[in-house]
């Protein structure tokens, strides 16, 4: 990160104290103007937000200065106001996490939790630099999807394209010249040109579905009933199941150590993670832990060790983490391993596709070439 001049907030501090004095209700103004835009302050501003403050808090400088600096290299003016509104909620009074608690649509309990153990236990710097740490991560890891599901989707779909480019234009070229030569055309022919002549009406209803699968996630996509189905058919997919899941792993193991690393209680870790995982087999397994561990007075590893989505390499460090207690360092380690496997994993699955694909829509362009050329082949031997 670049050195960052100072001198000149000193100034700005004397220039604008006045003001500070009376943003109490400039802070609801505020709050008014930028409600309607909060969800955009997503994992990309708060990666930055959070890398940035940590930082300059761990230098020792105040928290005031510390907010204007970060203002100054946002170009975004409804985040910079959100940060003003934050800045002056704190210069009022507020602490951290409840200034930061407000914006319920922007910051999580999970965020405001952990912020909140920081600033009690003394350690609010490395916490901060903690949540960066996490949202980078989470960028990656939804990259990570994005990047597992892409790239079949998009072959899928220009497969698609091509197939119903050859059977509405290519084929019915031929099927007008095979029409004027007369004579009785290969079964494989046949069937292609009666399939080129119902392509419309598939393709109509293939398109249909595609679009009704859309508009099915984007207002289901929430509800319990279709997170259920949805997660049971990714966990039947061979290959890319295993892959999703240890993604997750790696989220929660990554959670789990940010919040045992701010001393946060185990009850209250499980439910945090839980709300952050957005994983619904990972989530209804937490609900389930959290219930053991609480009522019941079991070990963490006791109950995750019940359900499969937890591999038994993963319990089996828990439980030494109980041990010895060090569950910070263990939860990192099986972070930066799963971490690790997802990349070779991913890298493996992108290799072993691509050929898949490209032999798949290959035979299915062979079957129409031999279904449109085997006629020509007849009629240049005469048996046409």
């Amino acid at each position: 990160m670049a050195s960052i001049d100072l001198s000149k907030y000193s100034e700005k501090e004397k220039k604008t104290a006045k003001k500070t004095q009376s943003s109490g209700g400039m802070s609801d103004i505020l709050n008014t103007e930028i409600s309607f835009l909060e969800k955009k302050f997503g994992a990309k501003e708060k990666e930055g937000f959070y890398s940035e403050l940590g930082l300059l808090l761990s230098t020792g400088v105040d928290i005031k200065t510390a907010f204007e600096i970060i203002e100054e290299d946002i170009p975004n003016k409804k985040h910079k106001a959100l940060l003003e509104q934050i800045k002056n909620d704190i210069i009022s009074g507020k602490r951290i996490y409840e200034a930061i608690s407000i914006h319920v649509k922007i910051f999580s309990k999970y965020e405001a939790q952990s912020i909140k153990i920081g600033e009690e236990t003394g350690k609010l710097a490395e916490v901060l630099k903690e949540l960066g740490a996490f949202y980078e991560s989470s960028i990656k890891l939804k990259r990570q999807i994005v990047g597992v599901l892409t790239y079949p989707i998009v072959v899928i779909s220009m497969a698609i394209l091509i197939v119903y480019f050859m059977l509405s234009f290519v084929v019915p070229i031929f099927s007008d010249i095979f029409t004027q030569t007369g004579g009785e055309l290969p079964a494989i022919t046949q069937f292609l040109i009666k399939l080129s002549n119902k392509s419309g009406t598939i393709f109509g209803i293939l398109f249909s579905i595609i679009a009704a699968l859309i508009i099915l996630h984007k207002t289901q996509n929430k509800k319990d009933w279709y997170r259920h189905y949805t997660s049971a058919l990714f966990l039947k997919i061979p290959v890319f199941n295993k892959l999703i899941q240890k993604i997750y792993l790696a989220r929660f193991c990554q959670s789990m150590k940010l919040l045992a690393g701010a001393k946060v209680m185990i009850n209250e870790a499980l439910d945090l993670v839980k709300n952050m995982i957005e994983y619904y087999p990972m989530e209804k397994a937490l609900e389930i832990v959290k219930q053991e561990v609480v009522t019941e007075g079991k070990l963490l590893n006791e109950s995750l060790a019940k359900h499969k989505i937890f591999p038994k390499k993963l319990v089996a460090l828990i439980k030494l983490s109980e041990e010895v207690n060090a569950p910070e360092i263990i939860f990192e380690k099986l972070h930066k391993q799963y971490s690790a496997e997802i990349e070779h994993q991913q890298a493996v699955v992108g290799k072993l596709i691509e050929p898949i694909f490209i032999i798949l829509l290959g035979l299915f362009v062979g079957f129409i070439l031999v279904a449109m050329y085997l006629p020509m082949f007849e009629m240049s031997s005469g048996n046409f």
